[in-house]
């Protein structure tokens, strides 16, 4: 296990709101024996939170690759089996939930990094807490809602800019002005006529990102729909989000995956043709 993470397992909860309901959280090292297990199913829906390792989750017929800050949502009597990459064990949240409702949530998602930090800031106060008593408390519940409302807005339906407010929304415009290859934090703040810290300011209490953030995320999002939905060359789509070094882009690609661009998009579309040959 991880220096900074010890195993964390809250069994019996009753945290409920509409139509859902927490019943298990826990926070482990795979061992050996998941690691050997084969294709199941859970009553229950899970969502999955990869903070270290990397590989792939098999669920039916899809394969889906993760690693760091990997979110996945697995509804109730979905068939999955997870297949790791690399020889380091993965550490992975799971939450396991009951619901009457059908769970309007993605598949999945990709934390970015304020998330994760937050993500695993609470894991060790909730170890914290745990360490100093057995008993559940007011804190534990509300460090397990805030955790769940962090990643509910990863894996939520939402475009990226509805879940933001009017200073995102005005961020939006000017990209669909400008395009978005090359353009930079100032020039948004230019083109808006406030100064950038101003904007940030904005930002941060509107969505909890800057400028700068809310313009990788709109490349990430970019990058992994051309990688998912065309044919083009890596290269050409690392140049469409503004990077023209294609093995910065690469680099760029895995932290925020934990798998190069040609391994994820195999991932995402198993019969996808590999035209790209260049090395990464």
């Amino acid at each position: 296990m991880h220096r900074e993470f010890h195993p964390i397992l809250l069994e019996n909860l009753k945290i409920r709101w509409s139509g859902f309901a927490i019943r298990r959280v826990a926070l482990n090292q795979h061992m050996p024996r998941v690691e050997r297990l084969g294709e199941h199913v859970h009553r229950f829906a899970q969502m999955l939170v990869y903070l270290r390792g990397s590989g792939v989750q098999h669920l039916g017929g899809r394969s889906v690759p993760v690693g760091r800050g990997s979110v996945l949502v697995i509804p109730p009597g979905q068939a999955h089996r997870f297949e790791k990459s690399r020889p380091v064990r993965p550490i992975c949240l799971a939450i396991d939930f009951e619901t009457t409702e059908v769970i309007p949530w993605r598949e999945s998602a990709v934390l970015g990094a304020r998330d994760l930090a937050l993500v695993e800031r609470w894991l060790l106060s909730l170890n914290e807490q745990r360490r100093r008593t057995d008993a559940f408390s007011i804190q534990t519940a509300a460090l397990i809602l805030r955790l769940l409302a962090c990643l509910e807005g990863a894996v939520s339906e939402a475009d990226t800019r509805e879940r933001g407010g009017p200073v995102a929304a005005s961020v939006w415009a000017v990209v669909a002005q400008l395009g978005l290859p090359g353009l930079t934090p100032g020039e948004v703040a230019q083109a808006l006529a406030r100064s950038l810290d101003h904007l940030n300011r904005q930002l941060q209490v509107e969505m909890g990102t800057t400028v700068g953030g809310l313009l990788q995320r709109m490349r990430f999002e970019e990058a992994a729909r051309a990688l998912r939905e065309t044919d083009r060359p890596i290269g050409e789509i690392a140049a469409g989000i503004g990077m023209d070094d294609q093995n910065y882009f690469a680099r760029w690609f895995r932290q925020q995956t934990g798998q190069t661009p040609t391994h994820w998009r195999a991932a995402m579309r198993p019969f996808a043709s590999k035209k790209d040959g260049k090395r990464e």
